[in-house]
């Protein structure tokens, strides 16, 4: 299930200069739409655990990079896309926004549109999916790149069964009941990336792969994003 909330600047559809460093802002967006409800709590523990959200942040037009003051430049709109297998979740973070519509929030950003998505039902036993921006895959040790089918196969399994775990603990009769694994079944697309996010540089992974395994997993994965950070706007995905 999912929203998008739309923004412009407070002067129309000219080009906006922002930090490179954006995700955080966002962060800083859901804090306050969901500052009212019962999910506001994950924000007061020092850690949290896996979110139980994953959002996007896409851009109308990057028209360049300013590296000296490590920023960007976009044409709007400014669009995050907000993706939760949670009803109660998703209606709270749409009654948020809405409160909030035609109203400055980040960035100079003014939100003018709050929309529900059509729902996407995940049926087939294989999906190809594009990840939105980045994702971030942590190994045992470390964050990894997309040069070994094994441990990316081994870190997205790794973590949504701890996910899976997790989410029933927290919210367990709202959750589906899926278990398994999924199986990684073409991942040559994928490439290696560098993302900026909060002072400092994160590996990452882009691109598409494929998976097959059973439609609950896949739609556990499209609902609530791939591996970790996902609340901090990493791993959100669309199936292609």
């Amino acid at each position: 299930m999912r929203a998008a909330f739309t923004f412009y600047p407070e002067n129309g559809n000219q080009l906006l200069k922002i930090p490179i460093d954006f995700r955080r802002h966002f962060i800083s967006f859901v804090k306050t739409i969901l500052s009212n409800t019962p999910f506001f709590h994950r924000f007061e523990i020092d850690k949290p655990g896996y979110s139980p959200y994953v959002f996007g942040v896409g851009f109308g037009r990057v028209i360049e990079k300013d590296r000296e003051s490590d920023s960007i430049i976009v044409q709007p709109p400014v669009t995050m896309i907000f993706s939760t297998g949670f009803f109660d979740l998703l209606a709270d973070a749409c009654n948020g926004a809405i409160a909030l519509k035609h109203r400055a929030t980040i960035l100079g950003l003014r939100l003018t549109g709050v929309n529900l998505l059509p729902f996407r039902k995940i049926r087939d036993k294989e999906a190809c999916f594009r990840i939105v921006g980045h994702a971030v895959f942590r190994g045992e040790w470390d964050y990894i790149d997309a040069s070994d089918q094994e441990c990316i196969e081994e870190s997205i399994n790794t973590h949504m069964q701890n996910r899976l775990i997790f989410f029933g603990q927290q919210y367990g009769e709202q959750l589906p009941i899926v278990s398994g694994k999924v199986r990684l079944t073409e991942h040559s697309r994928l490439r290696k990336g560098v993302c900026h996010h909060y002072g400092g540089k994160l590996t990452t992974v882009q691109g598409n792969l494929t998976l097959s395994g059973d439609p609950g997993l896949l739609q556990f994965i499209y609902d609530f994003g791939i591996n970790v950070r996902s609340g901090q706007g990493f791993g959100l995905t669309e199936v292609i």
